[in-house]
């Protein structure tokens, strides 16, 4: 018997959020007795906006996600899970001429604002001793940055797949990655506190659902991989090439790396500086903060 309310769970193009349809396609929320309607998104600050707005009842989200609908609506966003951490995927990408992020100071950066770019950018700046107020930063849509870069409107741009493919097609080149930070950016699935403290027990399915989509990926990549190709508008060949810059997170990875001294703990103290540096947060929180109630997500004790 499935849920008589819907749950609403917004996405956008990212391959760590694409096993939840594989989870549709085949039918692992209807067994698991929840009805989901996944929102199609263009970016995930419209995800992070639909959350705020009451319009789904989760998303897909990035620290940045978190942190600012935390701070700007009230809302108690509760991480449900860690899906993937990026390992080379999210890139700042500028022209064929550069060397590297130094050669960035004083020229336009685009960037989609309320997103992890801002974090990525800090990162690759201060590799070269450089902050955020030595370029010109320029927001946009990550979907509107291959034809901004292309015209020239901007010198580089913070962008993941498909987008930062279509920037190196059109001449540009990697200056900086998340591999070289690995485990600071990640993904998460996150849920509105009050939805949580109502329907529990539908979370735990949901993320359930996610984690047998993973399995099924594991044992039938062939098929998994075309369902996720097709959601993100690429071949499976592309898409496997960017399956190569993240690591998806077991559930038995959660425990560790959601540690009150753990990486993504460290990760959110170092963003929340940073963002606060620049007036884009009022307040300090932690990640005890935004952590759902273990026993919801739990497998067998494996997060107690």
């Amino acid at each position: 018997m499935t849920s008589p309310e819907p749950l609403k769970f917004a996405t956008n193009p990212w391959p760590g959020f694409d096993p939840l349809y594989v989870a549709r396609d085949k039918g692992y929320f209807e067994e698991a007795g929840l009805t989901v309607a996944l929102v199609d998104l263009t970016s995930i600050g419209a995800s992070r906006r639909a959350l705020e707005r009451g319009q789904v009842d989760g998303c897909g989200a990035t620290l940045v996600e978190i942190l600012l609908a935390a701070d700007q609506s009230g809302l108690r966003p509760q991480i449900a899970a860690v899906v993937d951490y990026s390992n080379g995927a999210d890139v700042l990408i500028g022209t064929a001429a550069m060397r590297n992020p130094a050669d960035l100071r004083g020229r336009r950066v685009a960037i989609e604002p309320g997103t992890l770019h801002i974090q990525l950018l800090a990162l690759a700046l201060a590799s070269v001793n450089l902050g955020i107020r030595d370029v010109i930063l320029v927001p946009m849509p990550q979907n509107a940055m291959p034809v901004a870069f292309a015209d020239g409107m901007v010198a580089a741009a913070v962008c993941f797949p498909p987008e930062s493919n279509r920037l190196v097609d059109a001449g540009g080149k990697v200056l900086f990655h998340s591999g070289q930070v690995p485990g600071q950016v990640v993904d998460t699935l996150v849920f509105d506190g009050a939805f949580v403290a109502r329907r529990g027990a539908d979370v735990r399915a949901f993320v359930g659902a996610y984690y047998r989509a993973m399995d099924f990926m594991a044992s039938h990549p062939d098929e998994a991989h075309a369902i996720m190709a097709r959601r993100e508008n690429m071949s499976v060949a592309e898409l496997r090439q960017t399956l190569g810059g993240l690591h998806y997170v077991a559930r038995s990875e959660q425990r560790d790396l959601l540690a009150p001294d753990g990486p993504v703990a460290r990760s959110l103290g170092q963003l929340q500086g940073a963002m606060m540096s620049l007036a884009q947060l009022r307040q300090s929180r932690t990640l005890k903060d935004f952590l759902i109630a273990r026993e919801l997500i739990a497998e067998r004790g494996a997060m107690a």
